[in-house]
């Protein structure tokens, strides 16, 4: 089974903040075309478009919004050794 890649979290969490992305790539550091792809994994990994065109932007789905508090939780958490 192939371990899930928690990265992906980070790149949600910023996606769903700045409901672009391009302004997450600037966020990450990364090219539009990157955070294009990690889109891509994450609607794979979900089964779900969570990020969805209208007008100019993008307005998260439904499922999207049921994970945001969860997964901002996650990646804010402090870390603990």
């Amino acid at each position: 089974m192939a371990r899930p890649d928690l990265n992906l979290l980070v790149t949600l969490d910023v996606l769903l903040e700045e409901g672009s992305v391009t302004l997450a790539g600037r966020r990450l550091a990364l090219s539009s075309s990157a955070m294009s792809r990690a889109l891509a994994r994450l609607r794979r990994a979900t089964g779900d478009p969570l990020l969805v065109k209208a007008g100019r932007g993008l307005v998260p789905t439904p499922r999207a919004l049921e994970l945001r508090d969860r997964v901002h939780a996650l990646v804010r958490r402090p870390r603990t050794s």
